[in-house]
């Protein structure tokens, strides 16, 4: 690959999304047609041009010029700045040998001063990566827990733990049910603070509540994963990666004043062990409804289930979202492409499908509907966690976390298939960053 560093430059014309390399020169145009410019159409295209050279000095302000109206100069900067962090990070390693190559350079010429809130969301999903691809030996429940609370006192964030023996006192036994073998679960909540938002004394303000699982590695408890399909379980606590970011990074850029913002944190390992929940346990839940264990490798909606009855309860949400790598069905229903999505609202789904489309994300609308809850039915609790059939499971496990809310906006991201890339290489992704956050903070839609 020739080692010199190419200018690449944006020009308006009918190659749309097209690009020539001039080799003499050390230079590339990358053509585009406003009138025909979406963001994922765009992000393969010039992720296809950056991958032909090794280095580059990408002229910003030709982008913004050739771009506009259809993306502002905040929207190519986004873009572009994303795609080159995705292209030329570097994953977490331990190999004692750097692997051979030229490193992959590629900076940004034209512009006197990069966005601060756009540097903030790249280095946020940086920091999702981060935490899904660290070994489970060195990211167990008890580090990612403190991790998350450092970040928060740094930026001055309002925060509490609830440890072990007050979930128990508390009554969040489906939480604690998951940690049982090493009593390692814990919730946390984190707050705005006047020191990091604007409107904490505004009335009205919509409040979101944003849940994300924490399982920081599933063995699947004494309904054990067999053969291969343990492997990849580091990634379990993607979704609460996601939360917990998404809403670090809100703090660094300044909260909504539409809409504030709560974070929950269930955090746990599914291990085995002689105090690991036993099959056929019925278990009183936060919100009251008793649950029988049927599957122990049902657990992430245990967790949820807890922390979204303590949503509604407690913290009298207006809205309630939930982030987890939830079922493997959601595979099967979507393969890898699409992230599955349930709300209980039509002007959710719209919303959401606004920010994906800005953010170039692919989410995918599938039913919430009670129907899928016959299966659960128990003839000792009023629901069980598992069903026997695995057709409609990604269905019926956002219906199971949806008989826990009250009268809440609910939204559900199943996101399994979409957590981390697949083969021998499995690095951390960062899905749907920018959908969840743009969607809570809301201008987009004003």
């Amino acid at each position: 690959m020739d080692d010199r560093i190419f200018k690449l430059i944006a020009q308006r014309g009918e190659n749309h999304l097209d690009f020539q390399l001039d080799y003499a020169e050390a230079t590339a145009i990358f053509w585009v047609n406003p009138s025909k410019l979406n963001p994922t159409a765009f992000a393969v295209a010039i992720t296809k041009c950056l991958q032909k050279i090794n280095s580059w000095d990408i002229d910003l302000k030709t982008f913004f010029d050739a771009c506009e109206p259809a993306f502002t100069p905040y929207d190519i900067e986004l873009y572009l700045r994303s795609i080159v962090s995705a292209i030329t990070r570097n994953p977490v390693s331990f190999k004692t040998k750097k692997p051979d190559g030229n490193v992959k350079v590629i900076r940004f010429i034209g512009l006197e001063k990069l966005n601060e809130e756009v540097t903030n969301i790249i280095q946020g999903e940086e920091k999702v990566k981060r935490w899904g691809e660290m070994p489970p030996n060195m990211l167990n429940s008890f580090k990612f827990r403190d991790e998350i609370i450092e970040k928060a006192q740094e930026l001055g964030l309002e925060y509490q733990v609830i440890g072990w023996e007050e979930l128990k006192n508390q009554g969040f036994n489906l939480i604690c049910s998951v940690g049982e073998n090493k009593k390692n679960s814990s919730l946390i909540i984190l707050r705005e603070s006047s020191q990091t938002s604007k409107f904490t004394e505004v009335k009205d303000r919509r409040r979101i509540v944003l849940i994300g699982k924490g399982i920081c590695f599933d063995t699947g408890g004494l309904s054990i994963k067999v053969g291969n399909y343990m492997r990849t379980m580091k990634f379990d606590m993607t979704g609460a990666a996601l939360v917990a970011s998404i809403f670090l990074t809100m703090a660094k850029n300044g909260f909504s004043k539409d809409n504030e913002v709560i974070a929950l944190i269930p955090i746990s390992e599914n291990l085995i062990g002689s105090d690991s929940t036993k099959v056929d346990s019925v278990l009183t839940a936060y919100g009251g409804k008793s649950v029988e264990i049927s599957n122990t490798d049902a657990e992430g909606r245990l967790i949820l289930a807890d922390s979204i009855s303590y949503a509604s309860k407690k913290l009298e949400a207006s809205e309630i979202i939930t982030v987890a790598t939830l079922t493997g069905a959601v595979r099967y229903a979507l393969g890898s492409k699409y992230a599955g999505v349930w709300t209980s609202k039509e002007d959710s789904w719209d919303q959401l499908k606004v920010a994906s489309d800005y953010s170039g994300d692919n989410i995918w609308r599938l039913p919430l509907d009670e129907y899928y809850l016959e299966e659960l039915k128990s003839g000792i609790s009023d629901l069980k966690n598992s069903a026997t059939t695995g057709a409609g499971g990604a269905s019926r496990a956002a219906a199971f976390l949806a008989a826990f809310k009250n009268k809440e906006s609910f939204i559900h991201f199943d996101i399994a298939n979409v957590s981390n890339t697949e083969g021998r290489s499995n690095f951390g992704l960062a899905p749907l960053f920018k959908t969840i956050y743009f969607y809570i903070d809301g201008r987009l839609n004003k």
